[in-house]
């Protein structure tokens, strides 16, 4: 355990140092390459390549999901991560983000990557939408003349939006939507709304909504999509669709 709490430590400790990393060259755009091989396997689920590219006693480190110790716990996730159920519900496209990518060498061991990247939710007709953005940092291995994921630490993921409304906006939907069988409860939190079910006073399902314009939001997960309707400017009723079809329409209370 220690080792793994000095390694993080030590990653951490690199971030205040990027005056020194390499953004060209051979080894940059060797782990370039590596990173874009190891999401392309994870997008497309390809798990042949995907186990190709670990160490077999790969370390990876999730400030959500937890701790993996090994490569055969990370291939059982990505089974499920790859399932049809999980796929069909949350299929994720990662990319990395634009200038983040910082490599430094490691002497007689590989390269250690730090990057930051952005999460897409696919849909269908090819459109996609922004729902996430994570930080990674991690250790390559050069074994003989492959380069294979020996380390990895994936954090800070937070929630990111098609578009940034103002308090202002997002204040206006704050309030209870009348259901006949729920009341569909609506509050601010942060740059978000928060939708929760409640059911015979006591709260049940809730979920992050993000927002796509000024009065429509979604899920991160599924095709599923909150509308709120306005008269002038107050907002009289909230509409949800799910794969762009209307369920359901709740009137504000």
């Amino acid at each position: 355990m220690n080792r793994k709490i000095n390694l993080i430590l030590f990653s951490f400790f690199l971030c205040s140092s990027f005056a020194f990393a390499q953004q060209s060259g051979e080894l940059y755009n060797t782990i370039r390459r590596m990173d874009s091989l190891y999401f392309n396997a994870q997008n497309n689920c390809d798990l042949v390549k995907y186990a190709s590219l670990l160490s077999e006693d790969l370390e990876f480190f999730h400030d959500k999901a937890g701790f993996t110790p090994s490569k055969q716990k990370e291939m059982e996730d990505m089974a499920i991560f790859c399932g049809e159920e999980q796929r069909g519900r949350q299929p994720l496209r990662r990319e990395l983000a634009k200038g983040s990518l910082n490599v430094f060498p490691m002497d007689k061991y590989g390269a250690l990557e730090f990057c930051d990247h952005i999460f897409y939710l696919q849909i269908k007709d090819k459109k996609e939408k922004k729902v996430s953005t994570g930080r990674m940092v991690a250790l390559w291995k050069l074994e003989g003349t492959e380069w294979k994921f020996a380390r990895i630490i994936s954090y800070d993921h937070q929630p990111l939006a098609e578009v940034e409304l103002p308090d202002e906006i997002l204040n206006k939907y704050v309030g209870d939507y009348v259901l006949p069988d729920r009341i569909v409860n609506i509050k601010k939190e942060g740059k978000l709304l928060r939708v929760t079910d409640v059911n015979d006073g006591k709260p049940g399902w809730t979920k992050e909504l993000l927002p796509e314009s000024e009065n429509v939001f979604y899920l991160t997960y599924e095709n599923v999509q909150y509308d709120f309707v306005r008269k002038g400017t107050t907002v009289t009723a909230l509409q949800i669709y799910e794969n762009d079809k209307l369920i359901e329409t709740a009137k504000r209370k």
